[in-house]
């Protein structure tokens, strides 16, 4: 199918013939007709039967002709030719010399029809026919035929005849210039089009900054654009034309070049050379060169045409790419990390130098492998593991420290700064590390925190002998007294109330001691923190003076907490204490609950704030720490702020404090929020007698406590039944008569410790209940195996009403299976 429109068909030569033979035969035969009858007539009228028999012979053929149109094209065209000669001919002879002009028609129609050669040949034979015919004398020396006479019929079938020849004549022409000038017409509109297309494709090929250009066979330029120009420094294509690379370029050059060109005039097409040439000011440019033959329509090769890109950037970025991966090479190989490069599964492709001296594997040794099969020990799979999945799923913060395995078998701690690869459709495709062994780091930092431990206890020693000094005195004071001859004037229970009251005073600093190093065992219950605050407001007020106004905003619906109320008083206190020192002429001290959420679970809020004097931001920022005090020496140990913040945080909370000089502070102490469900059990109702006639094993390797713990609990009506150690109570266990129904042991104890000495008293005492007693640590309660939750526990110091209290609530608990194991 042709891409032209249909005005811009070219017809062949036998195409227009073919339409100028039908258009003749529909002519001829309907306008013969209109010939055929008055002709007719007047043959027959004139006695003239030729020319009667050769119209209708004529008439016939031509109608044949005319509606036979599958015939071939040389037979209609020869068949109507012989039908006009045969009517020439015999108009010649019986109308006269009159009709010459139908051999004339005849000529003209055969060559329009048959061609130039055959046309020839007509023009011949109409000569001769009408030679031969006026030589035997059958033609008339006039215009007119004799036979036909001369009246008006006569003439009008000779007027008609003439009209019909005219006619047909007149179309085949008009016909053949009307093809000849369309044919002319579109071959101007298609070089016009053409001219379009050279212009266009010429802009193009000019705007384009490749080289294009176009040589001979000789080499020798015959088109180029202006890229080509500009390259060889020329202005005009003019001065291009006809000039080969030996006349433009450098002879190196021109050798190069002509050396290809030559091999493509031979056949062989040149695709992606790349050919480097100086400039003018002596920097080299490269070029990426496409060279083709150039075929004539016989496929005879009659040049070339080459293309040529400029890639001079792209070789020097290649060479700077290049540079620069040498260079990255080379810090990788000379970097003091581990460099570790891994592929989707996690099996090593890259293990630079400081990868091979950190953990003693050569790079051919780990090429393939995977972690676990060399440097990551079965107690840190679990963590690796986890870093792992984090890694594949596009975390960019999956670093950290792990402990690492090398050759040697030694365990060095490393961290790891992990980056995921992907390629261009975002899938994971290994993993990028760089490891730094910090073993020694730790180690130093492990030393430098002993060592700031020690100044701590140092700092304790010194911040609190005084107060354990003046205790001591009163303590020892009142005993010497007590123990002296009577005296009328000493007053017994006073002196044993004063003894009392600095006991109970050393136990306070104690616990203060240990909630702010966050290391006393708690023991937490679910309570309401709106009540906890009504209920010690009254205190408090008597505790900060009538000249400070105590105000509380409680919030009407407000979550459970889970926090030692003992512990959690002593926090209102301290606070309230040191928002007393902060307003020493007085102000307003409010306390608020409230709700709230923080990431993404529910917590209960205490605020605490006061109109006092407020703290500079150095102060703030030290405001929690052990032993840091701003009041004058005497008046306070430091420890109060720093045993708030340890009770927060070993429940779970977290605190903070705000303030600037002249605005005062607040105070905010967030607790998790619990389920109510749990309040019930964890707040039973205490016994309202506490004394029994169980029998209890007390097991205290501290004769003068384990003195006392017996009186006790003899005087609130126990048997009880002592030992020394673990030892001497699994003797007295095994030899006492009678059934034990709680064991109350200390935990830490020589040889065999309290939970060792209930586990193996277990299969002889299995309905025993236990009660464990100390005045350790939560550090080394959970050394011996004990945890805080499931566990009865009384902590050390306690007076012999809480102990008597304790026993009683171990001793009413339910048997839980589960309980009981613990307890």
């Amino acid at each position: 199918m042709s891409l032209l429109p249909p005005s811009a068909v070219i017809e062949t030569p036998r195409t227009w013939q073919v339409r100028l033979l039908a258009l003749i035969l529909r002519l001829t035969f309907w306008c013969g007709l209109v010939v055929y009858v008055p002709s007719l007539y007047l043959s027959l009228r004139v006695g003239v039967l030729g020319i009667a028999l050769i119209d209708t012979i004529a008439i016939v053929v031509i109608g044949v002709l005319h509606f036979s149109p599958s015939l071939s094209y040389m037979g209609r065209a020869i068949g109507f030719c012989l039908v006009f000669y045969m009517l020439a001919v015999g108009l010649l002879i019986w109308v006269g010399p009159i009709s010459q002009i139908s051999l004339f028609g005849f000529t003209t129609v055969a060559t329009l029809l048959l061609g130039y050669h055959p046309g020839f040949v007509t023009s011949v034979l109409s000569s001769l026919t009408l030679l031969v015919i006026g030589a035997i004398g059958w033609g008339a020396p006039g215009m007119l035929a004799p036979t036909w006479g001369t009246d008006v019929t006569a003439w009008i079938v000779v007027t008609l005849n003439f009209a019909l020849v005219n006619l047909m004549q007149t179309a085949a022409v008009g016909m053949v210039v009307s093809t000849l000038q369309g044919t002319l017409d579109r071959e101007m509109g298609a070089r016009a089009s053409l001219q379009r297309e050279h212009t266009l494709l010429r802009t193009l090929i000019d705007a384009l900054p490749d080289v294009i250009f176009a040589k001979d066979t000789h080499r020798r330029y015959q088109r180029g654009n202006a890229a080509l120009l500009t390259q060889l420094g020329l202005t005009r294509e003019a001065d291009l034309l006809g000039r080969s690379d030996d006349d433009l370029v450098p002879p190196a050059e021109a050798r190069t070049s002509r050396d290809h060109d030559e091999q493509v005039l031979q056949g062989t097409p040149l695709f992606n050379q790349e050919l480097p040439s100086p400039t003018a000011d002596g920097t080299l440019r490269w070029s990426l060169t496409n060279k083709v033959p150039l075929r004539d329509g016989g496929g005879g090769i009659v040049g070339l045409i080459g293309i040529a890109r400029d890639i001079t950037d792209v070789k020097r970025a290649e060479a700077d790419r290049a540079h620069l991966l040498d260079r990255l090479q080379l810090q990788i190989e000379r970097m003091p990390l581990a460099y570790v490069l891994t592929d989707a599964t996690f099996r090593y492709v890259r293990w630079n130098p400081a990868a091979e001296r950190m953990f003693g594997f050569t790079e051919a040794e780990v090429l393939g492998r995977h972690p676990f099969d060399l440097i990551v020990p079965t107690e840190s799979q679990e963590e690796v593991t986890r870093r792992f999945d984090e890694i594949m799923a596009g975390s960019m913060d999956a670093h950290g420290e792990i402990r690492n395995r090398t050759r040697d078998g030694r365990t060095i701690i490393c961290e790891w700064h992990n980056t995921p690869l992907v390629d261009e459709t975002g899938a994971f495709t290994g993993v990028l590390s760089l490891a730094e062994d910090v073993t020694e780091r730790r180690s130093l930092e492990e030393q430098l925190q002993q060592a700031q431990k020690m100044e701590a206890v140092g700092r304790l020693a010194g911040g609190v002998a005084h107060d354990f000094n003046n205790l001591l005195t009163l303590i020892i004071g009142y005993s010497e007294l007590l123990l002296s001859p009577p005296r009328a004037a000493l007053d017994v229970p006073q002196s044993v109330r004063a003894i009392r009251d600095a006991a109970e005073r050393a136990a306070t600093l104690t616990r203060q001691l240990l909630g702010f190093s966050r290391q006393s065992l708690l023991q937490p219950r679910v309570l309401d923190l709106n009540v906890v605050v009504a209920t010690i407001s009254t205190m408090l007020r008597r505790l900060i003076g009538e000249d400070i106004l105590l105000t509380t905003s409680l919030a009407p619906v407000l979550a459970h907490v889970k926090v030692d109320p003992g512990q959690l008083e002593q926090v209102l206190m301290n606070l309230a204490v040191n928002a007393r020192d902060a307003m020493p002429t007085g102000g307003h001290l409010r306390i608020e609950t409230s709700s709230v959420m923080l990431d993404g679970s529910a917590h209960v809020r205490l605020t605490m704030s006061d109109t006092g004097s407020g703290m500079t931001p150095d102060v703030v920022a030290r405001i929690f720490d052990p032993f840091f005090t701003t009041k004058p020496a005497g008046r306070g140990t430091g420890l109060g702020l720093a045993m708030v913040h340890g009770v927060v945080q070993q429940s779970g909370g977290r605190s903070e404090v705000r303030s600037e000089p002249g605005q005062g502070t607040t105070f905010t102490l967030d607790f998790p929020a619990v389920d109510d469900a749990g309040l019930k059990e964890e707040s039973p109702a205490l016994p309202e007698h506490v004394g029994g006639d169980e029998t209890i094993l007390v097991v205290e390797d501290e004769g003068s406590v384990r003195g006392l713990v017996v009186r006790t609990l003899a005087s609130y009506g126990y048997s009880v039944v002592a030992a020394t150690n673990g030892q001497d109570a699994l003797r007295v266990a095994t030899a006492h008569a009678g059934p034990i129904d709680l064991v109350l042991t200390d935990i830490v104890m020589p040889a065999i410790g309290g939970p060792e000495l209930v586990r193996r008293l277990r299969p002889t005492l299995p309905q025993a209940r236990t009660l464990f007693m100390s005045g350790y640590t939560d550090d080394a309660v959970m050394r011996h195996g004990v945890l805080e939750s499931d566990v009865a526990f009384i902590q050390k110091p306690y007076t012999p009403a809480e102990l008597a209290r304790k026993v009683r609530e171990v001793l009413d608990m339910p048997r839980v299976p589960s309980a009981e194991h613990a307890s």
